[in-house]
């Protein structure tokens, strides 16, 4: 849903349709489950890759079954696929 906010204290599926970005609060989780996204984030680091303990910057793919934390604002994700589902936990908008 375009314009739309939350916040989850356990993982919800969050459905984006392509270009939508979800932008989450700092200590926001995402896993990427369905379709694909890139990283959002106006300088670096973007993403933390819980699963590798590495990085993600802008631009770069989320691969499936990762686990991402933003750790600081204004990081998110934009949906490349038609339909991409995300597993979220923590406050978050969608755009």
């Amino acid at each position: 849903p375009s314009g739309s906010a939350g916040t989850a204290s356990n993982f919800t599926v969050v459905t984006l349709g392509t270009g939508q970005v979800l932008t989450g609060d700092v200590g926001c989780e995402v896993m990427l489950r369905v379709g694909s996204a890139v990283c959002v984030s106006p300088s670096s680091p973007g993403l933390i890759d819980e699963t590798t303990a590495g990085t993600l910057n802008d631009g770069g793919a989320l691969a499936q079954n990762h686990l991402y934390m933003m750790t600081i604002e204004g990081r998110g994700v934009r949906a490349t696929a038609a339909t991409t589902k995300l597993l979220v936990r923590g406050g978050y908008t969608v755009a």
